[in-house]
């Protein structure tokens, strides 16, 4: 990798690194826990996190990182998740981290990050015949470097007027230098070992100080120089050399992760006496910076909003003055009396109030804006800050593409464009994972091997694109191959066989749907694990990754010419408008980048074409959706359904276009979107949520995904749909309900929500719905309440119900079924998969 590439990733890779490990001991240590007792997600997440560590170190090639922490997942990769992980294989993994962590400290100061005794790491690991290079090889130079390094750092620190420990300096460095002396001993080295003598003898010398100090100062110079001489002479050195000069100048952890100013004693010799016009800044210190900046945005349009109501209240005092002046002149005119000059002053006095809180107001208006434009700037200040050119994680790419078509035996090409798109710094390091697997899938699941493309008559190259391309407010990255494009068939013989779908299920899917299981956590068409995959880790990660920056993944295939992997995302994390619309009793937000207009449409703008429903727009067709329908609301009479205009929200992504029916554009603001945690992270079409400022919550929907599902070759076809029971789920709290929609969605069955059980029946009236899966405590009508109108109805009386409830006492059961439930779950057993086994028991046909 080129040194100067090297030197600005790793600070990058340090920080994310150390907080990898961290994650990575602590999800270890888990697993000697009971099986009961751990998340759900446990395992499945310290996979991820091995796989993406294991695939940043190769990137870099950083072998010894890359081969621990690979002994690590082959040990993750024979483990039950019913047992616990063996005391002997947890104390190994968690050696082999800090194994690792020592070697990041080496790549820290400058030195070249090997691990320590790397055979008995793996050995430990049960990396059996794993080979290391000898000690006069390029690992032992590297070694010796390393050591001469700090000799040389111990030389520069005596020959300081100020050393605060002289003495210690000096122990250190002779330590250092008889532990090499050591090293080249066993290796045969004899000139390394002998020079490295002479330099522990020198730095005794130079421990009183003084003139004596000054001259054994010369003698190690003279033997430091003929020891990296005798080094390099010792084979190998060459590329081990190059590696040390790269990270030289590499900043400490302090520098990168805490002042941000980077200073090196030097530093102005180095480069001349010239002032560095830059400082170093931490990321989590300029994420937090921008936080504050966006909380002053959101504080000053609530300062706005109270502006405006104290407008109001100043139009009213207006009239209450008005009133009273009004009462005066009667008063006068009807002769006066004792209560008239006590009203005269009062309105006088008030007079002057409104007076001087008019001028306030000006005044608050003013600062108010004067505010607004400061924030502003900072905002945009900040912005640029954070936007970095793509190469930063595009480049890397290089090495990965040479190292994993080399191992496959495959000759590949590789196309990087776009790499002077400046992007959000955050953006930038979410992608690295997920670039990182869509390279390693193209090549390994994409691209033929050489002989396969010679009988197809293809170049025996195989060809590979990366790119990064701007779309107006939005970025796509676009990963394509010149393969065999993906097989639809072998995906759905493959989740038939691992078990996600029965074959029936499989065999309704359009060929569009049966692609995107290749998302699916744990999926991989692989029948044998390798180094590169096999393991159901990596594609998951994009998808998850792309949703939680506000975006979406799409595949595109074409048999016998290629594959496309398109992540589209923002081209900032920062605020942005946000439109809010409303839907029945539902405010939601849609980033108004989507929002290509919004429209009223008549009757006669929609027709019907192909099944589908469809609205002309000047001259277009384009599909109509109610937008209820398509976030799991209830479906409700829309305008149209009367003969009345409905308002419509045209959604724009890329080339696709899609209007979506509203009841009302509710207004139009600065909006920071916040994750909603683990518990939604399968809801797509959701972004996360923000808060208003008037207080409110709302939903951020997700309009990539919603334009992305509403396509028709991604919407099921006729039929489909009814061949599976329809599972209507009412709960009054927004992340429960979408939680368990996409906990049954994923097991492929139609859902519809309902905010409370009143909403639960109007929906279960309008259309037929085969179980019901509802909360006990809800406002206006609770679930045991629905539970009885349902049991008592003529025609619904046979549907399943499902109490789903925190109420776990005997008596509270016993309720639930005494009022006809079928079942009654605790919420805790939700994401235990109990739902979906009692919800399979009830419905057994499906």
């Amino acid at each position: 990798m080129d040194a100067q590439l090297l030197r600005s990733i790793w600070p990058v890779f340090s920080a994310e690194t150390r907080e990898q490990i961290q994650a990575i001991g602590s999800k270890v240590l888990g697993l000697e826990g009971p099986a009961q007792e751990r998340e759900a997600d446990l395992l499945p997440s310290l996979k991820r996190l091995v796989h993406s560590l294991k695939g940043s170190a190769a990137s870099l090639g950083l072998d010894d990182i890359e081969q621990v922490v690979h002994a690590i997942e082959d040990g993750l990769s024979t483990f039950k998740p019913e047992e616990r992980l063996p005391r002997d294989a947890v104390e190994s993994m968690l050696r082999g981290l800090s194994a690792i962590e020592t070697a990041m400290g080496r790549g820290d100061a400058g030195q070249a990050p090997v691990v320590d005794g790397l055979g008995a790491v793996l050995s430990a690991l049960g990396r059996e015949g794993a080979v290391t290079a000898p000690a006069g090889g390029a690992s032992g130079v590297a070694k010796g470097l390393d050591a001469l390094e700090s000799l040389e750092a111990a030389l520069g620190a005596l020959c300081s007027p100020d050393v605060p420990d002289r003495a210690a300096v000096v122990r250190t460095a002779v330590e250092r230098a008889r532990a090499l002396r050591g090293t080249a001993e066993e290796s045969g080295a004899e000139k390394v070992a002998s020079l490295a003598e002479a330099a522990a003898l020198a730095f005794t010398r130079m421990e009183p100080g003084g003139d004596a100090a000054g001259m054994a100062a010369s003698d190690v110079a003279g033997t430091l120089v003929d020891l990296r001489a005798a080094l390099e002479a010792s084979g190998g050195a060459g590329a081990v050399e190059r590696a040390v000069e790269a990270l030289r100048s590499v900043p400490t952890p302090a520098s990168a992760e805490g002042s941000g100013v980077q200073a090196a004693a030097g530093a102005s010799q180095a480069v001349g006496g010239a002032a560095d016009r830059t400082v170093r800044v931490s990321v989590k210190t300029l994420e937090s910076l921008a936080l504050q900046v966006e909380l002053l945005m959101a504080g000053r349009a609530q300062q706005t909003r109270r502006g405006e109501a104290h407008r109001v209240l100043m139009d009213g005092m207006h009239e209450v003055l008005l009133h009273l002046e009004r009462a005066s002149s009667q008063l006068t005119m009807a002769g006066g009396g004792p209560a008239l000059e006590p009203l005269r002053s009062g309105v006088t006095l008030m007079r002057g109030l409104q007076k001087r809180l008019l001028e306030l107001t000006k005044e608050s208006h003013r600062d108010g804006e004067q505010l607004s434009l400061v924030v502003q700037v900072a905002r945009d200040d900040l912005r640029d800050l954070r936007m970095v050119p793509a190469s930063t994680v595009l480049e890397p790419l290089r090495r990965t593409v040479r190292e994993v078509s080399a191992r496959l035996n495959k000759d590949v090409s590789l196309d990087l464009v776009g790499g002077d798109v400046r992007l959000d710094r955050r953006i930038l390091d979410a992608l690295k994972d997920p670039l990182l697997h869509l390279v390693r899938n193209a090549i390994d699941h994409g691209l033929e091997s050489t002989a396969d493309r010679r009988a197809a008559g293809k170049s025996e190259t195989g060809r590979l694109w990366v790119r990064v391309e701007p779309r107006g407010t939005r970025i796509a990255v676009v990963v394509e191959d010149d393969g065999a494009g993906l097989s639809p068939e072998r995906v759905r013989s493959t989740a038939v066989r691992r078990g996600l779908l029965t074959a029936e299920a499989a065999e309704k899917l359009t060929d569009a749907q049966a692609a995107r299981l290749v998302f699916q956590p744990g999926f991989s068409t692989r029948e044998q694990v390798t180094a590169t995959s096999g393991r159901g880790v990596g594609l998951d990660v994009v998808q998850a990754t792309a949703q939680r920056l506000q975006g979406s993944v799409d595949v595109d295939f074409t048999a016998g010419k290629g594959t496309r992997f398109t992540v589209d995302l923002p081209l900032t994390l920062a605020a942005a408008l946000g439109l809010l619309v409303r839907t029945g009793t539902t405010v939601s937000a849609i980033p108004s980048d989507s929002v290509k207009r919004v429209l009223r449409l008549s009757p006669q703008d929609v027709g019907t074409v192909a099944g589908r429903v469809v609205a002309r727009v000047d001259g277009e067709q384009l599909t109509f959706l109610p937008l209820a329908e398509s976030i799991g609301l209830p479906r409700l009479p829309m305008a149209l359904d009367t003969g009345k205009l409905q308002t419509a929200a045209l959604l724009s992504v890329g080339d696709d276009k899609v209007l979506f029916a509203i009841d009302e554009v509710v207004g139009q603001q600065e909006i920071v979107v916040r994750s909603l945690g683990r518990h939604v992270q399968g809801v797509r079409h959701l972004a996360g949520a923000a808060v208003l400022d008037d207080g409110r919550v709302v939903p951020v929907l997700n309009a990539t995904e919603l334009v992305r599902a509403a396509r028709p070759e991604t919407r099921s076809s006729p039929g489909t749909q009814a061949t599976r029971p329809r599972i209507l789920v009412c709960d009054d709290a927004l992340t429960t309900r979408f939680a368990m929609k996409s906990l049954l969605e994923i097991a492929g069955y139609p859902v519809v929500t309902a905010a409370d059980g009143e909403e639960a029946w109007g929906v279960l009236e309008r259309s037929p719905c085969q179980l019901v899966v509802s909360d006990w405590q809800m406002p206006r009508l609770d679930g045991v309440g629905l539970a009885r109108r349902i049991k008592a109805h003529p025609t619904l009386h046979r549907t399943p119900v499902i109490l789903v409830t925190s109420l776990d006492s005997p008596e509270d059961r016993a309720a639930g079924l005494e009022a006809g439930a079928d079942g009654y779950l605790v919420k805790r057993e939700v994401e235990r998969g109990k739902l979906l086994e009692l919800v399979r028991q009830l419905l057994p046909a499906s």
